[in-house]
Parts: C-alpha cells; sequence; structure tokens
C-alpha cells in the first residue's frame, strides 16, 4: 500500500521565469537549489524553498520542435496561474494502481498516457479529474530537496524575514461540486477531513488534511462575482491560491508595502495578494489557525 507524504511542490506557470524568480527572491529571500530546462518536460523551471514550502515557477520552453506541449497548452489556456501540486509517496505503482482502480488516467513526465504499474517515478492526473492537476513523486536516492537535508532548518523565514511565514496554511482549490471533491481527497487519495465553514455570500469550504503536512481547502464559490467564483467561471476547476501561516500579520502586511504591493484585507487575520501583483497567482498571509489543524500540537 502507498503512503503520501510530504509536500513535493506548488507548481506556477508564469510569462518571464528571470523575473518571477527575481520577484520570489525580493520579496520571500527564498533558497533557490535549482534552476534549468527540461526538454523532456516541456519545461523550464525554478525549485525554490520559502521556508518549508517548495515553489516551482516555470515557463514553457522556448526551443525548436518541442514535443511535449502540455506546458505550453496550459499557458495558451490559462495564462499565469498556479498549475498543480506535488507530493512525494513511497509507491508509485501501488498508488498509480490504485488510482486506475478509480478510473483516473495518469501521464509520465513527458506526457504520455500511462498503464500502471508500468510508472516507477512520477504520475500526474487529468485535473479534470481531480479538481486540478495532482503529481504523486518518490523521492529521489540523491534528492537536492533541501528540507531532506539533516542541517536543513526554517527558522530564517520563521524568525529573521519580515514575512514571519512558519509554513504552508492551506492551498485552496476551486470547485464545482464540492461533494464530489471531499470524496476523491477524503475516500480515494485518504485525506481527513479538518473542518468546514462558510463565508457567507462568498464560498462554501471544506478542509482536509492530505499527506504529512498539506491542507487543501476545497472552495466552491456562492458568488460570480467573488475571486474565487470568477476563476472557476474563467478557468473551471483547478488552484487559486496559496495562503501562508505567518506570525505577525501587520508585519508582514507592512513589509508588503515596502515592496509596493497593495495587500487586501480578506476578513480579521488575512491579507491577500491578487494575480494581478503576484503573477497571476493569488498569495495570502493569515495569523488564523484552522480549527482542528493537525500540524498544530
Amino acid at each position: 500500500m502507498f503512503r503520501i507524504g510530504k509536500l513535493f511542490h506548488v507548481t506556477h506557470v508564469v510569462s518571464d521565469l528571470d523575473a518571477v524568480d527575481r520577484w520570489y527572491d525580493e520579496v520571500f529571500g527564498c533558497t533557490r537549489f535549482y534552476h534549468g530546462l527540461a526538454k523532456a518536460a516541456g519545461r523550464v523551471a525554478s525549485l525554490l524553498a520559502i521556508g518549508d514550502v517548495i515553489m516551482e515557477p516555470m515557463s514553457p520552453a522556448r526551443v525548436p520542435n518541442l514535443r511535449n506541449q502540455s506546458v505550453q497548452r496550459f499557458y495558451d489556456r490559462f495564462g499565469q496561474h498556479l498549475h498543480s501540486i506535488a507530493w512525494y509517496v513511497d509507491d508509485v505503482p501501488a498508488l498509480s494502481t490504485h488510482l486506475a482502480s478509480h478510473g483516473l488516467r495518469q501521464w509520465d513526465v513527458v506526457g504520455r498516457e500511462i498503464a500502471p504499474p508500468n510508472e516507477k517515478f512520477a504520475v500526474w492526473t487529468h485535473p479534470r479529474q481531480t479538481h486540478g492537476q495532482l503529481e504523486f513523486a518518490v523521492i529521489e536516492r540523491n534528492t537536492i530537496d533541501p528540507r531532506l537535508q539533516p542541517a536543513w532548518s526554517n527558522e530564517f523565514w520563521r524568525e529573521r524575514h519580515p514575512l514571519g511565514i512558519e509554513r504552508s496554511s492551506h492551498i485552496t482549490a476551486v470547485v464545482a461540486d464540492l461533494d464530489a471533491a471531499r470524496k476523491l481527497y477524503c475516500e480515494v487519495l485518504g485525506a481527513s477531513m479538518v473542518c468546514e465553514e462558510e463565508v457567507a455570500g462568498r464560498k462554501r469550504s471544506a478542509y482536509v488534511a492530505i499527506g504529512e503536512d498539506t491542507i487543501i481547502e476545497l472552495a466552491h464559490p456562492l458568488s460570480a462575482d467573488s475571486a474565487e467564483g470568477i476563476d472557476l467561471a474563467r478557468n473551471g476547476e483547478g488552484f487559486h491560491s496559496l495562503t501562508f501561516k505567518t506570525r505577525n500579520l501587520a508585519r508582514a502586511a507592512e513589509f508588503l508595502r515596502s515592496k509596493g504591493m497593495r495587500p487586501e484585507a480578506a476578513g480579521t487575520s488575512t491579507v491577500v495578494l491578487g494575480a494581478d501583483q503576484a503573477f497571476g497567482m493569488v498569495v495570502g498571509f493569515t495569523e488564523r489557525t484552522l480549527p482542528n489543524d493537525p500540524r498544530v500540537r
């Protein structure tokens, strides 16, 4: 039987990777541990750590005769936007077989549809079947993921960086059918319910814990004029935002304003940078601890 583990990365498709890399450096003080072209995957990307969160900003590869057009097709349709999320798993063939038993199609890194249990390293789902694209990958023997090294610490972001980032609070997926999304995560992927809530006139949400360290907000818009409703109508189901847990919201908001950004209040304990300020990605910062958060001891 497979086990879903640590969040691997959150993928962010962008127009200009160099500009976005500079933004991540300036705003988050990130630790970048990869930058390069993966021709087989059809993309050029960075991998960078912000505390215990890994981001993968990526752009379509600008090379002739590109065979894998998946990233280019995503960009052509959605522009700059959150793309997918990935987890480490201990047994890709077992997970792949399990997904297939529930009728879920899968692809490999070069965009070929695979039949389980043949793929041993990583699989991707179809976003229309899983309310946003999901990736599951094994930890490579000689991994360069800095969080998996003995000396790793997120102390810099938590204690010394002005954003005061402790961890991710949650990743939000906008969904058309909340019951179906909850069923996928809880019954197929083994997630557990954390809490449910409704923001009157805006959205109804189910928060689920999956793997070692991830909470997904499954958000069903109640208003076509809300940010979630606009995203769902424009782009369909998929990943809408990433919210960081901060130690000091006022200090984080002041720092963001010092960088020329316009954090907007979203309730009493959260501020948000809209997609127009974060290269198509919605980013939140919150002091709130979710009810029943299993990561809080």
